[in-house]
């Protein structure tokens, strides 16, 4: 019996090793910069998801690019509770002449990689201005108030270097938001028959005003170590670059009250947990809407607006943003789940989903939607009943039951609803407590003098109607408020009663709103005095309000 078990438990272990060797490997290919110059090298990566054996045969790329360096790395991963063996080869390269390429198809194990385009340029005519400079670029030079601008900078090397520094871009004349865009990547390069270690770095910059603004110059600290040995600690400095801001450009007619969303491009995806054709009336499904929008942080896409009607009704979760970036910039991604209840059976139309937004490249607004759709709508019963009988008489005995019967699942419906309803309304109650209890904590004594004078220093703003000090003091008075600086006025605003938030709002529209008249103080002192004889009687509360897009 032993030797009986122990044959199956290898015959077993074979089986499990052949399905293993059997098991399909994923194969993909990437560069870390899709444009180069012909001088200039760069890597690509081929990563397999599986166990393989094999060498890649990369022989082909030999004919347009010179192989600098290769090395391989294998690492473990679990996914999805699933461990996976990751192997990633990476090949420096260095292209023989300018031209556009298509990186072949790579062969390992039977599986093929995606090929890679790739742009080289010809080589810069510019000499080289000394064993180490710094260059500095900005894309487009030309753009709209919150659109997303890429600044590079790329440090030049032909000595070795230690214990160095490059400062991060700095931008004066006006606020501007400035994100970091994935890893640095390091290359080589050829400037008058030298050889160049380059550094890139890229920045995501979206300004905040209208008018112009400029970086200022990078600074790059080293020691630098000659030839001959000896070091010292230098600085060097890039140039300053201007930047030109647009105002925002007012949505056509047909488009009024849309948010200001200026991006690269908009798409809307749905998902529904039923049969989106096929609805139950009473009973609830799912409606995930997915909205990915390209060179725009997460926090500027605006709701989705539903249209409700009395025969459908839909109860909005709470959204989740997420934002991922690239050499090439930010992607943000907000995605809303909605509860859609149909309340009637029949025929019924599950209205359209619009996204207004401006695309920067053509200069257009435009609108990402979603068609609307007609699905039937069948009427409520028990489960693991039969379909209800058609209509009959009055005398006929059986519809009694089916009514019966129809009320009973209705019932339970309408107590499922209340349970998710209830559920829902305390997910709200509890965010609204959270809220009205951070306004409500104490604070240490000198945060209180410092808000006494910073509202001092507001009310003085407000008398001269100067709407830029008014925006400075408000969020450095939020900051001592509640413990963290507000990302915008919108921010604030959302964190405060009503009549503040309108009179905050208001200062927000004046500054950033295209075409609007000059800010009127009085209506902000007021609602400050208001808010701050509350706040001295122990009855603040923060009003909840959704935040308000900038541009109206």
């Amino acid at each position: 019996m032993p030797q009986a078990a122990g044959r199956c438990l290898a015959l077993w272990l074979l089986v499990a090793a052949g399905v293993t060797g059997a098991q399909d490997v994923t194969l993909r290919a990437a560069v870390d910069r899709s444009t180069i110059r012909e001088n200039e090298s760069f890597t690509y990566v081929l990563s397999v998801e599986g166990q393989v054996r094999d060498e890649p045969d990369v022989s082909l790329l030999a004919t347009d690019f010179e192989i600098l360096q290769r090395s391989r790395n294998t690492s473990i991963q679990m996914l999805g509770g699933r461990t996976s063996q990751i192997t990633e080869w990476r090949y420096q390269l260095m292209p023989t002449g300018p031209g556009t390429f298509t990186l072949p198809p790579v062969e390992i194990a039977g599986a093929l990689s995606n090929p890679v385009e790739l742009q080289v340029l010809p080589a810069l005519a510019s000499d080289a201005p000394g064993d180490i400079f710094l260059e500095v670029e900005i894309s487009p030079a030309t753009a709209f108030v919150q659109s997303q601008v890429i600044y590079t900078q790329r440090l030049y090397r032909a000595v070795s270097t230690g214990r160095s520094s490059l400062t991060p871009p700095d931008v004066t004349g006006g606020e501007s938001i400035v994100v970091p865009l994935g890893e640095d990547r390091e290359y080589q390069t050829i400037r008058d028959d030298r050889t160049f270690i380059v550094l890139e770095r890229r920045y995501a910059v979206f300004p905040q005003v209208a008018g112009e603004l400029t970086i200022q110059p990078m600074v790059f600290e080293a020691v630098v170590i000659t030839a001959s040995g000896f070091s010292s600690l230098q600085r060097f400095r890039s140039e300053p670059v201007s930047l030109s801001v647009l105002p925002a450009v007012a949505p056509p007619p047909q488009l009024a009250g849309a948010a200001w969303l200026p991006a690269g491009g908009v798409t809307i995806e749905q998902r529904w947990s039923g049969d989106p054709e096929e609805f139950t009336a009473g009973i609830p499904q799912t409606r995930t809407l997915r909205v990915e929008v390209e060179g725009v942080l997460e926090t500027q896409i605006p709701d989705l607006s539903l249209f409700e009607t009395d025969s459908l009704q839909q109860y909005a979760d709470q959204p989740e943003l997420a934002r991922d970036s690239s050499a090439e910039g930010t992607r943000a991604v907000r995605t809303e789940r909605f509860a859609v209840i149909a309340q009637a059976p029949g025929a019924l139309i599950i209205p359209a989903v619009e996204l207004p937004w401006f695309n920067v490249d053509s200069r257009e607004w435009e609108v990402a939607r979603i068609e609307p759709r007609q699905v039937t709508v069948l009427p409520s019963r028990e489960p693991g009943a039969e379909p209800a009988p058609p209509p009959v008489t009055a005398d006929a005995p059986p519809a009694e039951s089916g009514a019966s019967g129809l009320r009973t699942w209705q019932g339970i419906s309408a107590g499922l609803l209340a349970a998710w309803m209830l559920t829902l309304l305390g997910w709200r109650q509890s965010g609204r407590v959270k809220r009205a209890a951070a306004l409500r904590k104490p604070v240490a004594e000198a945060p209180r003098v410092s808000e006494r004078r910073l509202l001092r220093q507001l009310r003085a703003a407000c008398n001269t109607n100067d709407a830029g000090l008014a925006r400075r003091l408000l969020l450095a008075w939020g900051t001592a408020r509640f413990g963290e600086e507000p990302k915008s006025l919108g921010a604030l605003a959302a964190m405060l009663p009503a009549d503040l938030a309108a009179a905050i709002g208001d200062l927000e529209r004046s500054l950033y709103g295209p075409g609007s008249p000059a800010w009127d103080g009085s209506a902000l002192k007021a609602a400050l005095a208001q808010a701050d004889a509350v706040n001295r009687s122990g009855t603040a509360n923060a009003g909840e309000r959704e935040l308000l897009p900038l541009y109206r």
